[in-house]
């Protein structure tokens, strides 16, 4: 097995607007990945068929805050939707 190489560089870059559904459908699916991959499913609650969060759900949480693409190495590797100091991080997802 071998060692992942340190990261050089990751960077924040705003979502535009274009990429908005992308950006929905990569969160569903490192939720679903999460919930019933890594931690296995602990009950059957679904936001919507299928996903653990719903589309409505991301797009409020955009829609609250600012989202992000996370960029390590010029390479995408999640996405973050921060709210305001109040409330903090709503999520972070890897891709």
């Amino acid at each position: 097995m071998s060692a992942k190489a340190p990261l050089n560089q990751v960077t924040l870059n705003p979502l535009d607007l274009r990429d908005q559904e992308q950006f929905i459908t990569a969160n569903q699916t490192a939720f679903n990945y999460g919930a019933l991959e890594e931690f296995g499913l602990r009950d059957d609650h679904f936001e919507e068929d299928g996903n653990v969060i719903s589309r409505d759900t991301i797009r409020e949480a955009i829609s609250a805050g600012t989202a992000f693409r996370i960029i390590a190495d010029g390479k995408p590797a999640g996405g973050v939707v921060i709210r305001t100091a109040e409330t903090g991080v709503t999520w972070i997802s890897s891709l």
